[in-house]
């Protein structure tokens, strides 16, 4: 799989100060790269591209880097500016994948009037509550920093692949969307990262203090949070290398998730009574999704190799010693020896209609390809746990079929927690300071970057995320001057029509030359857009169209 890895950087500070007020945030840009020939100020020139109009790569990066500061500014309310590093730089790679981005808190701050005490807070939320900057340091201003991958598309860094600077959302393939992932970035450094180690389970990055984020994280099997002094350096670690067992309990994010999730796809084993009951299923990145109509009612097989070095149920070798058996059925396979799509090929060769691999360890994880990618898996291919997994294998024959339960959401567990990335080995800055990559419909703030995400319009869970940690979010509609839209700036389900709008009028604004008439006409065409996609009515297209009118560039 040609994954691009979405990350989180941190540092950390620790300050005191004094209180309130809100407004829309201001978000502004240091420019790391200013004084070179690179990232922010590459001169190659550009076609103006998907609504943005810069006429050379380093352009059309600001714009797309402004557009995403614009549009978080119009969700969440803060009186101090939020101050931002920005740079391109090479960031890790391999032929097949990439780290497109990586971001965090320049400064944390904590123990200010307004904050829960002995609690760490990235220095962009800390500032907002407080009311006023709590750390002046005029040689490192930032509150958050942030950087980019200027080898993408090389031979050795995803290769092939390139950025996609449009603000429009229509990313070609074979390119990523840099305004998506600008917001994925600026998202962590306003909230969405916990100050923990990944590894050992120690809380404040070595302070043993909480965060705000991290104390929003629960174990859904000690079934305690994080921050609970009962809750163990050992318990947290743990958890967060178990698919599934770390999960956000925060209020607004599982309330918005009921709206927003799809219901869960399981595999139903409706017979021998003794395994019956709906699995959780884990999926594949190789052949067709697992459905009612791919993956139906059928009897389940143990797979048998001949092979016994590792065991002869792990479907490495092939052909199967009981090929007549599996042939079209579905294939037990235990996970181990070798590739997910391995197992499937072989399954497929050998006749099976589908693949049930058994995990080696708890909970269920989404399957990579293999490299290169095995691209003709006609089959779909599931996982289920290894308890449950222990417990089917137990009960054969079994006949089992995947199908939609209306009682679970796809990346909430059995009481409607939204899951937090908890991969069997810690990845890094992509392990707990992420949503899940079980989540469906995909999530901006899950760590791989996925084509579907319109972030310029839709940022799923991450504002009702910023609520549970402490923002303040915009209540209102999106103003033009002083002309209220009637579009809201950010609204349920993390629609943010009403900040998009901020966003583009700011746009049109600053490339409009002075010219009236060439804002209005910018303004105009974007609105008329936005009501074809049915993202505002009529009445709201002539809205901010008056709205507009007042707007002096």
């Amino acid at each position: 799989m040609n994954k691009s890895l979405l990350a989180s950087a941190l540092a950390l500070a620790a300050a005191l100060s004094c209180a309130p007020s809100a407004q829309a945030a201001r978000l502004t840009l240091i420019n790391l790269d200013n004084g070179t020939q690179v990232g922010l100020n590459d001169p190659t020139p550009a076609a103006p591209v998907g609504g943005n109009p810069g006429t050379t790569v380093g352009e059309q990066r600001r714009i797309a880097y402004q557009y995403a500061m614009d549009a978080w500014g119009a969700v969440v309310q803060s009186t101090v500016e939020i101050k931002i590093y920005a740079s391109f730089a090479r960031l890790n790679c391999t032929a097949t994948s990439a780290t497109l981005g990586q971001a965090g808190p320049n400064w944390i701050v904590n123990d200010f009037p307004g904050s829960r005490p002995n609690t760490l807070y990235h220095s962009a939320l800390g500032d907002a509550i407080a009311g006023e900057d709590l750390v002046i340091d005029e040689s490192d201003p930032a509150d958050i920093s942030s950087a980019f991958n200027g080898d993408l598309g090389k031979p050795d860094c995803l290769a092939g692949r390139g950025w996609y600077l449009g603000l429009d959302g229509k990313t070609p393939d074979s390119t990523i969307n840099f305004l998506n992932v600008v917001m994925h970035e600026i998202g962590h450094g306003l909230g969405a990262s916990g100050f923990l180690n990944k590894t050992t389970g120690v809380l404040g990055l070595g302070t043993g203090l909480t965060d705000v984020y991290t104390a929003n994280a629960y174990d859904n099997v000690s079934n305690k949070r994080f921050d609970d002094p009962a809750m163990t350096n050992a318990l947290r670690a743990t958890a967060m290398k178990t698919p599934g067992r770390t999960v956000w309990d925060g209020a607004q994010v599982n309330a918005q998730a009921a709206l927003i999730l799809d219901n869960r796809t399981v595999l139903n084993v409706s017979a021998p009574a003794a395994a019956a009951g709906s699995y959780e299923i884990g999926f594949a990145d190789f052949g067709p999704a697992p459905t009612a109509t791919s993956f139906p009612s059928n009897q389940l097989v143990l797979v048998n190799d001949g092979v016994a070095a590792a065991s002869t149920s792990d479907g490495c070798e092939t052909p199967f010693v009981n090929a007549a058996a599996v042939a079209g059925k579905i294939a037990v396979i235990d996970r181990g020896t070798c590739g997910f799509a391995v197992k499937a090929k072989n399954a497929q060769l050998n006749g099976a209609a589908g693949v049930v691999i058994v995990n080696n360890t708890g909970g269920v994880q989404g399957m990579g390809n293999a490299v290169p990618p095995i691209t003709d898996i006609t089959i779909p291919t599931v996982m289920i746990s290894q308890a449950e997994g222990g417990l089917v294998k137990a009960n054969l024959p079994a006949t089992a079929s995947v199908l939609v339960d209306p009682s679970f959401l796809q990346g909430a567990d059995r009481n409607g927690r939204t899951r937090l990335y908890s991969p069997t080995v810690v990845a890094g800055g992509s392990t707990f300071s992420h949503f899940d990559t079980d989540l469906q419909p995909n999530a901006l703030m899950e760590p791989f970057d996925t084509p579907e995400i319109q972030s310029q319009l839709n940022v799923d869970l991450t504002p009702a995320l910023f609520t549970d940690i402490g923002w303040t979010l915009n209540p209102g509609n999106a103003v033009l001057g002083t002309c209220n839209t009637t579009v809201k700036a950010v609204d349920t389900g993390g629609l943010i029509v009403g900040a998009n709008i901020t966003a583009e009028s700011n746009l049109c604004a600053a490339h409009s030359n002075g010219s009236r008439a060439l804002y209005l006409r910018c303004i105009s065409d974007h609105a008329t857009e936005l009501q074809q996609k049915g993202a505002i009515t009529t009445t709201q297209l002539g809205k901010v169209r008056q709205c507009a009118a007042t707007v002096r560039p």
